[in-house]
C-alpha cells in the first residue's frame, strides 16, 4: 500500500511539471521559427534578438549556432564567434560541432580587438571603468579583448577625482584599438585630454593665371604638299619593286629561249618556242622600264613637293649688304 502510495505521489508530480516544460518548450520553438522568417527577410538585429531569446528559454547547439550565423550577417564578428563557441560546449551532434568548429576557425583571424590600458601611476583607490556603459572588471584592464565593430566610449571614475572619457571607433574586421586611461586629476582642474588626431594638408599652389601669354605652336612640317610627297615616295618604292620583278621575269624567260636553242646559227627545233619566249621577255623588259621610268618621276615629284613644302614659318629672306651691293639669301 505504501508502494503504491509513492508511486501515486510521483506520477501527480510529473503531470504537475509536464504542462509547464511543453509551454516553455513552443516557446523556444516559436522565436527560433520568428528568428527564421526575419533572417530570411534581411531584418538580422530583430533575428538576433529572437535566437537570443529562443536560447535563454531553452538552451540549445543548434539555436546558438543559428545566433552566430545571424550576428556574422549583422557584422558582429565577436558576438558570433562567441555564439559559435558556446554551441561548442552543449553540442553533441557531430553534424553541427563541424559546423560550429569551422566557424570557429574562420572568424578568430578577423576579429577586431579593443585594449583599455591603465598603467600603474593611474591606478588610484576606487577607480572604476565602464565601456559604453558596462563596467569593465579590472582584470580585463591591459587586455586585447574581441569586440564587434562600432563606437567604445571609455569613461574613467574614481571617488574625489574628476571623471575622464574618450571615444574610440572600431573597425568590423582586424582591427587593433587601444584606450589610455590616463592619472585622473582633481575636480575642477583641467584633466587629460584625449590624443587629438591631426592631418596634414598640402597647401595647395597658386592658382594659374589663364590669361597669361603663351607661346604661339610653330607651324606643323607636315604641310598638305609634303604629305602629297610622301605619298609619292611610297608609289615610288612600289614601282621600283615591281619594275625588278618584270626585269628578273624577262631574264628568266631570255635564259628559258637560250637554253632551247644554244646557237642561233644550227637549226633548232624549238625554235617556235624560243621565239615566243623572246617575244615574251621583251615585252616584260618593256613593261619593266616604263614602271622604273614611273617610279624615277614619282621620286623627282616627291622631292620637289618635299622642297617647296615647308612650312610658311621657315620661308624666310634676308638682305645682306656687302661692298659690293647685297645679297638676298631665303630659306624654302
Amino acid at each position: 500500500m505504501a508502494r503504491l502510495t509513492l508511486v501515486s505521489i510521483a506520477a501527480i508530480s510529473t503531470l504537475a511539471v509536464a504542462p509547464h516544460a511543453v509551454a516553455q518548450n513552443a516557446d523556444a520553438e516559436k522565436l527560433f521559427g520568428d528568428g527564421d522568417a526575419l533572417m530570411k527577410q534581411g531584418k538580422y538585429s530583430e533575428a538576433c534578438d529572437a535566437f537570443e531569446a529562443s536560447n535563454r528559454i531553452e538552451a540549445r547547439a543548434g539555436t546558438l549556432i543559428r545566433l552566430g550565423e545571424c550576428r556574422e550577417a549583422n557584422h558582429q564578428l565577436a558576438s558570433a564567434w562567441s555564439a559559435y563557441k558556446d554551441a561548442l560546449v552543449r553540442v553533441k551532434d557531430p553534424k553541427k560541432k563541424d559546423i560550429a568548429t569551422k566557424k570557429v576557425a574562420d572568424i578568430e583571424p578577423r576579429l577586431s580587438y579593443l585594449t583599455v590600458t591603465v598603467a600603474p601611476d593611474a591606478r588610484t583607490d576606487g577607480l572604476a571603468i565602464t565601456r559604453n556603459g558596462t563596467a569593465l572588471d579590472p582584470a580585463l584592464w591591459n587586455r586585447a579583448l574581441p569586440v564587434n565593430g562600432g563606437e567604445y566610449t571609455v569613461v574613467a571614475r574614481a571617488p574625489g577625482k574628476a571623471d575622464w572619457k574618450n571615444t574610440v571607433t572600431v573597425p568590423d574586421e582586424k582591427g587593433k584599438i587601444a584606450v589610455e586611461v590616463p592619472k585622473l586629476g582633481d575636480p575642477g582642474a583641467a584633466g587629460p585630454k584625449p590624443p587629438v588626431t591631426t592631418t596634414t594638408t598640402t597647401p595647395r599652389p597658386p592658382p594659374v593665371d589663364d590669361d597669361r601669354d603663351e607661346p604661339a605652336p610653330g607651324p606643323s612640317r607636315w604641310t598638305g604638299k609634303r604629305k602629297i610627297a610622301v605619298a609619292l615616295g611610297g608609289v615610288a618604292v612600289l614601282n621600283v619593286a615591281i619594275a625588278a620583278v618584270l626585269g628578273s621575269s624577262a631574264n628568266g624567260k631570255k635564259d628559258d629561249a637560250y637554253k632551247l636553242c644554244p646557237d642561233p646559227l644550227v637549226a633548232c627545233s624549238d625554235a617556235d618556242t624560243a621565239n615566243n619566249l623572246l617575244d615574251e621577255a621583251d615585252r616584260f623588259a618593256r613593261n619593266a622600264n616604263i614602271v622604273f621610268g614611273i617610279a624615277g618621276a614619282a621620286a623627282v615629284a616627291g622631292g620637289v613637293l618635299w622642297v617647296i613644302g615647308k612650312p610658311t614659318a621657315d620661308h624666310r629672306v634676308s638682305v645682306t649688304p656687302t661692298r659690293h651691293g647685297v645679297v638676298v639669301m631665303g630659306r624654302f
